[in-house]
Formats: structure tokens, C-alpha cells, sequence
């Protein structure tokens, strides 16, 4: 029998392992199998300090090297420390050979991500996907009531913890274009889905059509129940003031809301990001162009109060800024060479990541911040769809 205090050793010692090692070691005996299930321990292990935040790379697009082409979407593993002028090792932990219409990959929230897929009007698909332990889970699909004629104009997906439930959560938030008008239809969509129930219910935004949710964040902007986009209107861009503001979500009381931005000119390319568990903007004017590219970085320090911590200026070629690591390592593309590279704004110094997508096109590089997770997902009785190479071939 065992007694509590070799419980707890065990528990110390499991904790401080990787999620391969522990999967294998739930068969050891049913009291370790009990306890690598608890909600203490997965939380545990998940905060514990051997369990370190890594780069992760996630590639997707059309590979020309190949006829006939596919689509390969392939996600790499980097080490948690990530020198100046050192290439670092990558390990590749998922390759899908051709999948199929992947649109975006959303998180990690508690090393969870959101896969979405689908670019037309009506077939959006979701899944939760847990790289670690390999589970997926499918979600249900959503359709909205509109109008006839009407078209795909925006959409835009936040994914978080309701802290009251500890349910995950998903909202998306969708436009419609109205072609015989050439305007956005005056309607705001919206749906947050719940893990826990298993379902989506719809929701009636209290913004205006013309309240533009801009491009999608760095990383993932979801911060202690709340989910952040960087936004604009009509109405601020008129006024010429501080023309981006923050929209906000929160996920226990399913209510949108708003605070003022930093004050970055309306011509300015800008994006949204945590730096140190802070949210924080990235603008610049002269977005990608070779060497001359200056890149303010904005922090929220309380309320609607930002401050201008400092401007990036990257000694590279064309590009497109793809990602941030830690405070000050900014992740970049080139274009059209797709090389992989990171510029250290302390060290001033360019090292490349070791990756060149060249014979991939038409696709998407995702840069992501991710820690290994024991999170549970499938459901109680999972279908035999209810796995990743499924979601990425056939949903």
C-alpha cells in the first residue's frame, strides 16, 4: 500500500518530467495513473520549472518541390534558450503531408491551440489540438443567419479560460460583404463556443459594422480572462486621435469592451502582443521594406495609459515581422527568400533560426510560445474522428 508520503515524492519527482515520459508512465501502476490524471497535479506540471516556455514554428503552404504539389503543415520545437549568433536545433514534433484548407493556428492557452480551417462563408471548422499528448478534438460547426448575397468580409477569433468555470472558451467574430451595396452589411456577428457544454450560442455585439478588428495578433493576446484585439473605426480615424483603440472579451461574463490605444498614426501597419505578460503594439510605416524599417514598440502600463519603450530598427532585407520571443528578440520572414531569422534589440544582432521554407508558397509561418501540457480535451466518449490527422485531411 501505498503511503502519503511516498505520494508525495512521487508526485515531485513526476512532476519535474516531460508528457511523453509520463503518458508511458500512467501504465506503471494504477495509483500513478490516478494521480498523472488530477486536475493538482496537471496544473502542477504545467507551472512546474523544468517544464520551460519554448519557440515553436509552424509552417503551412504549397510545396512546388513536390508534383503534384501538396501541402505540407509542419510544426518545430525549439530549445528554451535562444542565443545571439548561435543557430539553434529544431525538432520537428508534427508533419501533415497534405492537408487540407488550414487557415489559422490560434494559443496556446495551457498548451491548448485552436487549428481553424475553411475560406468561404460557411465552412468554418474548429479543433482543439494538444501537441504533446497528440489528442485533438473536433468541434461542432456554427452557421450565422444572413442574408442572401451576402460574402465573406472579416473574421476574427479569440480563444481563453472562463475563470469563473475553468472552461475554455472560444468567441469568433465575423463580417459580411454586401456586393450589390460595396460596403461591409451593418451587422456585427458573433459566437462563443463552450468546451465544457460541447456547444456554441450566439451573441449580439455592442460595437458598430464599421468598428475594423485589425490584422491578427502576435502570439496570443488572452490575458487573465480577457481576450485583447487592436481595433479602429470610422468615427476615430475622422477624428484623427489616437485612431486605434483596444477591443476586449471577457470570457466569464461574455461581454465585449473597449479602451483607448496607443497613439500611433492611422497610416501606420500595427499589431497587438503580450511582452511580459503586458499587452503591447508594434507599428511602423515603412512595414518590410529592406533596412529602413522602423518598428515603435507601445506597452500598456494601466488602463489607457502606454508608454514607448523603444524603437526596432532590424538590419535585414525585405521581411515580414512574424512573431516576438521573450522582450526583445524580434522573429522575422524574409521575403521572398522565406529564411527565418531573429533580431536581438539588446544585442543589436541578426542569427538566423535555421529554417528555409524557399519551396513552400502561398502558405503561412506561424511563430508561437508554447510549454508542454497534460490538459485533457478528447471528449468522454471521443469518436474515431476525433484526431489530428482527420481534422487536417478530411473535416
Amino acid at each position: 500500500m501505498t503511503t502519503n508520503t511516498e505520494i508525495e515524492i512521487y508526485d515531485h519527482i513526476l512532476s519535474r518530467l516531460p508528457v511523453q515520459s509520463l503518458l508511458r508512465f500512467k501504465c506503471v501502476c494504477k495509483n500513478w495513473n490516478d494521480l498523472i490524471k488530477t486536475s493538482s497535479f496537471i496544473e502542477k506540471h504545467f507551472n512546474s520549472e523544468s517544464n520551460r516556455l519554448r519557440l515553436m514554428i509552424t509552417k503551412f503552404g504549397l510545396n512546388y518541390h513536390k508534383y503534384p504539389c501538396v501541402r505540407p503543415f509542419d510544426t518545430y520545437l525549439l530549445p528554451d534558450k535562444i542565443f545571439s549568433g548561435c543557430v539553434p536545433t529544431h525538432k520537428l514534433i508534427y508533419h501533415g503531408e497534405d492537408v487540407g484548407d488550414i487557415r489559422g493556428i490560434y494559443g496556446p492557452i495551457d498548451g491548448l491551440f485552436l487549428l481553424e480551417k475553411g475560406h468561404y462563408i460557411d465552412n468554418g471548422r474548429f479543433g482543439w489540438w494538444n501537441p504533446a499528448t497528440k489528442e485533438c478534438r473536433l468541434i461542432p460547426r456554427v452557421f450565422f443567419e444572413v442574408e442572401e448575397g451576402l460574402e465573406d468580409n472579416d473574421r476574427r477569433i479569440g480563444i481563453g479560460i472562463d475563470l469563473a468555470t475553468h472552461d475554455y472558451k472560444i468567441i469568433w467574430i465575423r463580417t459580411y460583404w454586401n456586393d450589390n451595396e460595396s460596403d461591409i452589411f451593418p451587422k456585427v456577428y458573433a459566437a462563443v463556443y463552450s468546451t465544457k457544454n460541447d456547444s456554441w450560442k450566439h451573441l449580439e455585439p455592442n460595437f458598430s459594422h464599421e468598428c475594423q478588428i485589425c490584422m491578427s495578433s502576435q502570439h496570443c493576446t488572452y490575458k487573465n480572462g480577457m481576450y485583447y484585439w487592436i481595433s479602429t473605426s470610422k468615427k476615430y480615424i475622422a477624428e484623427g486621435i489616437n485612431v486605434y483603440f483596444i477591443r476586449t472579451f471577457d470570457f466569464s461574463t461574455e461581454l465585449f469592451g473597449e479602451f483607448e490605444g496607443p497613439p500611433i498614426p492611422g497610416e501606420h501597419w500595427v499589431t497587438l502582443f503580450l511582452r511580459g505578460g503586458s499587452i503591447a503594439t508594434m507599428s511602423s510605416k515603412d512595414v518590410t521594406q529592406a533596412m529602413t524599417a522602423f518598428y515603435d514598440i507601445w506597452v500598456n502600463i494601466r488602463g489607457n495609459n502606454w508608454i514607448k519603450v523603444y524603437t526596432v530598427n532590424p538590419p535585414i532585407t525585405n521581411h515580414l515581422c512574424i512573431g516576438i520571443w521573450e522582450y526583445d528578440k524580434f522573429i522575422y520572414e524574409l521575403t521572398p527568400s522565406c529564411k527565418v531569422l531573429f533580431y536581438d534589440q539588446t544585442t543589436k544582432q541578426v542569427t538566423s533560426l535555421g529554417f528555409e521554407f524557399d519551396g513552400i508558397g502561398f502558405g503561412s509561418c506561424w511563430v508561437l510560445s508554447y510549454k508542454e501540457s497534460l490538459v485533457p480535451i478528447r471528449k468522454e466518449k471521443p469518436s474515431e474522428k476525433d484526431n489530428i490527422e482527420y481534422f487536417m485531411v478530411d473535416y
